[in-house]
């Protein structure tokens, strides 16, 4: 059976229903089941009180999918339930795409297998956007960001990022405004790296007049610091003698053997052993799992092409900036 309704002003089809669906479609080619095409207005409105204002299943491609030349592609309001539900098993749960506008939406989708929960597509804004006062802007369990070709970086945070876990990198450092020239530079500093968690801690100690200086470190670091490192430098003139003379025991060490006045600058490191740090080892000679060799975490520094990264090796699931763009405009 095949229906068609056609409005200039009003609603092109209304479907209410007290217990069961409200408008269903269903499709065994390849045209939509239900379509919902808008010049000015919503190509689709779904609303409910208690239950799904639009639910959209499919099992093998997209559970909905909405268009609009000028207006909203799809609107879903709900008081209790949820706005827009998609669930898909192969295909892509809600698929999400902006050209131009500056305007964005929401979206929940779930996916079982290895497709997308929520994929968002945009030309020129974000794909997938998130915003909260005082909750989590986008709450997520497992974000997998890949820098797409001709795209400066794979995430980006303006604020303050939280990590309890362990943080690995390729490299790294801190940008800021140029401290002699805010206003037209940037100055750049990378970070030290180590094969062991290392903090360290210096200062300047004055000898007294038995040319000796305790040196009090904070209370806690005797809990999270083991192989302690010493350097001392003495600081305006020669201290053949200069030495450490307690090692660290109780928070303090000791220095001797200079002259009674001198300045020494001190700097002492440790290795952490708090409960995490020991849980979690650093492994700093580590193989490549059988199914990595020949991939690399930066394929261009070694010559090699991009299909040899481990990231697309590891997240087969994510393309590059032209293939969203061809599926975008595929959809």
């Amino acid at each position: 059976m095949l229906g068609r309704a056609d409005a200039n002003t009003g609603t092109a089809v209304l479907g209410t229903s007290a217990q069961g669906t409200g408008v269903a479609g269903r499709s065994k080619g390849a045209n939509p089941g239900v379509a919902g095409v808008s010049k000015d207005g919503d190509g689709v409105t779904g609303a409910s009180t208690a239950g799904n204002g639009l639910s959209g299943t499919s099992t093998a491609g997209t559970g909905v999918v909405a268009g609009s030349q000028s207006g909203k592609g799809l609107k879903a309001d709900s008081v209790t339930g949820s706005g827009i539900l998609g669930t898909s098993f192969d295909g892509i749960g809600i698929l999400g795409q902006c050209g131009h506008s500056d305007s964005g939406g929401f979206a929940f989708g779930f996916s079982p297998n290895n497709a997308p929960g929520v994929m968002g597509t945009s030309f020129n804004g974000a794909g997938v956007h998130g915003f909260s006062l005082r909750g989590s802007g986008v709450d997520a369990f497992g974000v997998v960001g890949i820098t797409a070709d001709g795209e400066p970086v794979a995430g980006q945070f303006n604020g303050d990022v939280h990590v309890t876990g362990a943080l690995t990198q390729g490299g790294g450092g801190t940008h800021i405004d140029h401290p002699l020239d805010p206003e037209n530079r940037f100055l750049d500093h990378t970070f030290v790296q180590s094969p062991e968690r290392k903090n360290v801690y210096d200062g300047t100690a004055t000898l007294d007049d038995h040319g000796t200086a305790t040196v009090q470190l904070p209370y806690w670091f005797d809990a999270l610091n083991e192989n302690v490192q010493y350097q001392l430098t003495a600081v305006g003139g020669p201290a053949p003698g200069l030495h450490i003379s307690s090692p660290v025991e109780e928070n303090r060490f000791s220095i001797a053997g200079g002259d009674p006045g001198l300045k020494v600058c001190w700097q002492v490191t440790g290795a952490r052993r708090d409960a995490w740090a020991r849980t979690h080892p650093v492994v700093a000679d580590g193989k490549k799992e059988p199914e990595e060799r020949g991939y690399y975490l930066h394929p261009e520094a070694h010559g090699q092409p991009a299909e040899r990264a481990i990231a697309r090796l590891r997240h087969p699931e994510t393309v590059t900036r032209e293939n969203r763009v061809e599926e975008a405009e595929r959809v």
